[in-house]
């Protein structure tokens, strides 16, 4: 029987979508075990981001002589580096008596970046490199833009109407999109390792920003708060019914900085003397410190506005409705101040779905489409 490559490839990929947003800043793993075409073992990345993949696969074979001549299938090249918990993956594989190792991706991380794969040669395992990369890459667009731009993949997330509104002259906006389209937001925010959102958002919508579908509430991201002058007190909703999530508050004011600190609330203070650029710059650099590979925006058109302005928005996910608010409408964007139809910013899509009456866009900016 022939060898079924990519439905092993693609079991592997769904057991590491299964740990996005729950890895913190390790890169969700997913890893196949396959002997005479028999699925042997599987497994992903634990959350807090241990055990790897490879370990928990490994650890579910109980007679280790399956092993001996298997094949292994893994969504990123296994770590190079020992931990203060034992060895690497790649040594751990090489103990077993697996034959060959078919990966998807590299590691950009300095301490395995093809190390890993060196281990596995030197030591007598067949590897094939880049083997269905394109199929895995949005695995790890959060983690390589984090290794190396030292900022998050940043998602700006949209609720609209058919014609672009987010709300009606009069700021109401319950509901333009359907509870398909709103339970999707929630297993998105699942996804993420956090969620950006303003000050004038929780003023003026109050809302709590996690993932509340059943049995996965424990799987919200962490908040994140643009509050320049600590305009929010821990009234709003946002500060209840979070479980171990980290909330972070960037502000320029340090008036009440360290008042009413908890366990997992912390103020940053940002330099108020930034511009624009260098203020999300920093803010951005600091959440990559931090381990924030993914990161979703959900703010409003001004803020909206700026970041698409500055280019820091690298994919745009938008819930279209098929309501019409009309010209009076508040967009989701303000005016750009374009003058050339050559010098507009593309965004392609890469995923396109209904959800009954509503539309899931997916669209990535042109460099990373």
């Amino acid at each position: 029987m022939a060898n079924n490559h990519q439905k092993w490839i693609n079991l592997a990929i769904l057991e590491a979508s299964r740990s996005l947003g729950i890895t913190k800043k390790n890169p969700p793993v997913g890893c196949v075990i396959v002997k005479n075409n028999i699925l042997i073992s599987s497994g992903r990345t634990s959350p807090e981001g241990r055990p790897h993949a490879e370990e928990n696969a490994l650890n579910k074979v109980e007679d280790k002589s399956l092993l001996e001549n298997a094949k292994m299938y893994l969504t990123l090249e296994p770590c190079a580096h020992k931990s203060k918990l034992g060895k690497s993956c790649a040594e751990l594989i090489t103990e077993t008596g697996i034959s060959e190792v078919f990966i998807c991706c590299m590691d950009p991380d300095p301490r395995t970046n093809g190390n890993g794969i060196d281990y596995l040669k030197k030591n007598g395992i067949k590897v094939y490199e880049q083997f269905f990369e394109r199929e895995a890459y949005h695995l790890y667009k959060g983690f390589f833009s984090r290794i190396k731009k030292n900022k998050p993949f940043v998602t700006l997330k949209i609720a609209c109407s058919l014609d672009g509104k987010i709300a009606l002259k009069n700021k109401k906006s319950k509901w333009i999109t359907n509870e398909l389209s709103r339970r999707s937001t929630h297993l998105l925010r699942a996804q993420h390792d956090a969620i950006l959102t303003s000050s004038s958002t929780i003023i003026s919508d109050n809302p709590l920003l996690n993932c509340r579908l059943e049995g996965m509430e424990r799987r919200s991201p962490d908040i994140v708060i643009l509050d320049r002058y600590l305009k929010i007190n821990k009234n709003y909703k946002i500060f209840q019914n979070n479980f171990k999530n980290k909330i972070y508050i960037y502000s320029v004011d340090d008036l009440h900085h360290g008042s009413d600190k908890t366990k997992n609330l912390s103020t940053i203070i940002v330099n108020k003397n930034l511009n624009n650029k260098d203020y999300f710059n920093f803010i951005f650099s600091d959440l990559a410190s931090k381990g924030i590979n993914n990161l979703l925006i959900e703010v409003g058109a001004k803020l909206s506005t700026i970041l698409l302005s500055l280019n820091l928005i690298d994919s745009l996910i938008i819930y279209r409705s098929g309501k019409i608010i009309g010209n009076d409408g508040l967009p989701f964007i303000n005016d750009l101040k374009n003058s050339s139809i050559e010098k507009l910013k593309n965004y392609k899509i890469s995923f396109l779905r209904a959800l009954d009456d509503d539309v899931l866009e997916i669209r990535n900016h042109s460099n990373e489409a």
